[in-house]
């Protein structure tokens, strides 16, 4: 029997959820399935599906001129989720992915473009941004701007979705819901439809301000969460690898995606040399993979901000650690390393500790917060929605911030040793 997303609700225990939130959906009605590109580098792509049908999803990867490069069948598990895996794709290369459900279901075609090789030095774009929540008061047009800008991939730094919303619940069910809801929206169509997602979370894909204090003291809620993030966020990776990662995308740019909430210390704790934001074996695999990267530009995501924000659920609450990644880098003279984080909900441009750069964005959809009084180092801020746009070729590496209205906030434009960390 084919259930509409609102009767799976019921059936599966989140109906409440659905009733809160009628405005979930697709086109003004319940979406009964939705998709995402996932993950994609250079020769390969994971496609998400979601079915309220449930069993299984046929997905097609094509060319833009309808030659089929290969069907592969989504198995949807017992939350209606799944994956089908694609390799052996062209870099640089436009394909679309064609999703039809069991139940005979079809999406509209999900359009997205490989990386370029390592060595290909042809310009690219990416976009990356904060803090999406579907609910109508926050309808920005952040999601019209994003499509206009035509990013080649888009990367989330967190807090999408909101699974803690009220009416909160500690089951699996209300967080696949707030998954669907975060990915179904119509707003969000003619921007998803066009593009490709790298993604972390942050904290309200599972609770605000957590860390490893606690999920010790809650564990079952934490390994809850996580494991439907996994579900609807899959990787190459198996689903025991470190969920951080890196990527290259082209000659001139490489990317660590950095998990900032899964090994963290209690932000209460003292700071000190055993308080740790990353853990010993990620913070040894960015400062590695970052001093002997051989792209010009380092782009270094992290879903929090490396200082100035509010309170210390951010890298100000582990400032040793921060401090010593930064000496390292300088230490090194890596060129090129650039920072970009989300979190705090307004626009920020920072200057840091041996003069490492910081991009701050977001959100897109949520509600702006008004920074702290500037101290020294703040470059610039504005409490409005936003989202950062990197474009990278020979000449330099251009850094973005628009506004909703596709005003420009920040527009810089930097050679690597602009962005060269250099103790004084």
């Amino acid at each position: 029997m084919t259930l509409t997303r609102r009767e799976w609700l019921r059936a599966t225990g989140a109906g409440a959820a659905a009733m809160v939130l009628p405005h979930v959906g697709c086109g003004g009605g319940e979406a009964e399935a939705t998709a995402l590109v996932l993950e994609v580098d250079d020769r390969r792509a994971l496609v998400s599906v979601w079915s309220a049908a449930g069993g299984s999803a046929e997905v097609t990867v094509e060319t833009v001129t309808g030659a089929v490069h290969a069907r592969e069948r989504a198995t949807l598990g017992p939350g209606g989720a799944g994956v089908a895996r694609f390799d052996r794709l062209a870099p640089a290369t436009a394909y679309r992915a064609r999703v039809r459900t069991e139940d005979g279901v079809d999406l509209p075609p999900y359009r997205f473009v490989t990386a370029p090789a390592a060595d290909d030095p042809r310009p690219v774009r990416l976009a990356i941004g904060a803090d999406i929540d579907p609910d109508p008061a926050y309808d920005s047009p952040m999601f019209d701007t994003l499509a206009a800008a035509a990013a080649d991939v888009y990367v989330s730094l967190g807090d999408w979705p909101y699974a803690d919303n009220p009416p909160f619940t500690r089951t699996a069910d209300n967080c696949r819901f707030r998954h669907v809801e975060a990915r179904a929206a119509a707003k969000l169509q003619p921007w998803l439809t066009t593009t490709s997602v790298r993604a972390i979370y942050d904290d309200h894909e599972v609770r605000n301000d957590w860390d490893t204090a606690t999920w010790a003291a809650d564990p079952e809620l934490h390994d809850t969460a996580l494991a439907v993030w996994d579900e609807f966020f899959p990787r190459h990776e198996p689903a025991e690898a470190p969920r951080y990662r890196r990527w290259r995308w082209g000659a001139h740019v490489e990317c660590f995606l950095l998990d900032t909430r899964r090994y963290r210390s209690s932000s209460k704790a003292p700071d000190g040399p055993t308080k740790t934001m990353l853990g010993a074996d990620q913070r040894a695999w960015l400062l590695d993979g970052v001093t002997t990267s051989t792209a010009p530009f380092k782009l270094v995501l992290t879903s929090v901000p490396l200082d100035f924000g509010h309170g210390v659920d951010h890298w100000a609450g582990y400032r040793t650690e921060r401090d010593a990644i930064l000496d390292a880098l300088a230490d090194a003279g890596t060129p090129g390393v650039l920072f970009v984080s989300g979190d705090q909900h307004w626009y920020g441009a920072y200057r840091h500790r041996h003069g490492a750069r910081e991009l701050q964005i977001g959100p897109l959809a949520r509600a702006p917060f008004e920074p702290p009084p500037p101290l020294p180092g703040v470059l610039a801020t504005s409490p409005e929605y936003n989202v950062g746009v990197v474009d990278v070729d020979a000449t330099g590496l251009r850094l973005r911030a628009l506004a909703a209205d596709g005003r420009a906030l920040h527009d810089e434009t930097v050679t690597p040793d602009d962005l060269r960390l250099r103790r004084a």
